[in-house]
């Protein structure tokens, strides 16, 4: 692996990283995709999830100690783990994929980014929003979860929730729908 791939992944990253694999295998996705202004993360279920956009640096989750080879790959050791592969990718310009809205007057607030979706702030604490609400732009409507850091999700409309498309503590992709708002 050349030194700007190892760089980028550090002992701590690779825990975590661990544990989103192990979360992705409990859960019924394929694939979780991160990415910030440096990187772009893909982690997939039965092989690497392709992409022509850019550039690609693969890791292999499956030994335990780092090991340089002419494939660039690092290889991690699970016991009892199935294989798993991660694609770090540079993060292209602009990346936002515009899903249509269902019907006229009708916008999906989507995912900003991959991680755990929390519907409130914390267990036993009324949701942020339900159907029937009023929202402005700057509503909070969730959180999303990554690597132990909370981002909170706003509205960025101004209209009435129809429809809930997730529920809390759910694995979400970056640009999935969480919730329908009917503009006003």
């Amino acid at each position: 692996m050349n030194k700007k791939g190892l760089e980028i992944l550090s002992e701590m990253d690779v825990q975590n990283l661990t544990a989103l694999i192990e979360k992705l295998e409990a859960s019924s996705f394929n694939f979780l995709k991160l990415e910030n202004e440096d990187y772009k993360i893909v982690i997939g279920k039965n092989g690497v999830i392709e992409s022509s956009e850019t550039e690609k640096q693969t890791v292999q989750v499956a030994a335990e100690t780092p090991v340089e080879s002419k494939t660039q790959e690092i290889q991690y050791q699970e016991a009892a783990a199935t294989e798993e592969q991660a694609v770090i990718e540079e993060a292209p310009s602009n990346t936002s994929k515009e899903i249509p809205a269902i019907q006229e007057g009708i916008e999906i607030i989507k995912a900003p980014m991959a991680g755990l979706f929390y519907a409130q702030s914390e267990p036993g604490a009324p949701p942020y929003v339900k159907v029937g609400d009023q929202v402005e732009e700057k509503t909070t409507v969730g959180l999303i979860e990554v690597m132990k850091v909370y981002s909170a999700i706003h509205a960025g409309v101004k209209g009435e929730i129809v429809d809930i498309h997730v529920e809390d503590a759910q694995l979400v992709e970056y640009g999935q729908p969480l919730f329908s708002v009917k503009v006003k």
